[in-house]
Formats: structure tokens, sequence, C-alpha cells
């Protein structure tokens, strides 16, 4: 669904289309007052041409809208696999069978010890990586 932002409020396209449209009698009422029933009229169909373009672009917009949420949701999910902690990393390393046993624990204590030395240490451990560089 569109939606567009104005003053940190998210307004429905209802919404949006309802304030155009008495924005636009407004107007409408002000140039037939002052102006002359020509300009209201000229003015009547720009607002209403203006109304069936918005409506247009936000009928096509919404597929690629639709798209471009979920590449961004497909981003955000790959952002947040990356920002995994070691530990589960490690796990799902052994559950994919990628660890033996012994790999799976001995990787697990040097963690665990590298963590308790940077807790020690007031380090932060979040950006820390299961391999050591080498």
């Amino acid at each position: 669904m569109a939606s567009g932002t104005a003053g940190g409020r998210d307004y429905s396209l209802v919404e949006l289309f309802a304030m155009k449209f008495v924005l636009a009698d407004v107007l409408i009422i002000a140039l037939l007052l002052l102006a002359g029933p020509i300009y209201a009229i000229l003015a009547t169909a720009v607002i209403v041409l203006g109304g069936l373009l918005l409506w247009y672009l936000a009928e096509g917009g919404g597929d690629e809208q639709a798209a471009t949420e979920s590449s961004a949701s497909a981003a955000e999910s790959d952002a947040a696999a990356a920002e995994t902690d070691p530990v589960t990393t490690l796990q799902e390393r052994y559950a994919a069978g990628e660890l033996s046993d012994a790999e799976f624990e001995a990787k697990l204590d040097r963690l665990l010890e590298a963590d308790e030395r940077a807790a020690d240490a007031d380090v932060e451990t979040a950006n820390l990586s299961l391999e050591r560089e080498r």
C-alpha cells in the first residue's frame, strides 16, 4: 500500500487524495471568486488530471515498491546473518557437519576463553571472529 510521510506521520493513499481534493476545492473556489469561471475550470481540469496521474503512479509504482521492499528485506536478513554471534556460527557449522566433535569443542573452548579474557579487559566482543587471523 502506498503512503507518504509528512511531519513524521505516515498518510495512507486515501488520506493523501482527500487532502489533495480539499485543497483543490479551496483553490477552485478562490479562482472562481477572484479570477473568473474560465480559470476555475482550467484549474479543475489540471487538478483532476493531476489526481489521475497520482493514482496511476501509485498503482503502477506498487510493483516496483514491493520489489524494492523485498530486496531491502533480503539485504537486511543477509546483514543479520552476517552479524550473528560467533557461538551461533560455530553451532551452525557443527550442525552442517563442517566440524567434528573435537574441532567444535576446541573452537568453543577457545571462543569462551577469548570472551572471558575480553570481559576481564573490558573489550567489546561482538566483532570477534571464530578463526584466528594468521
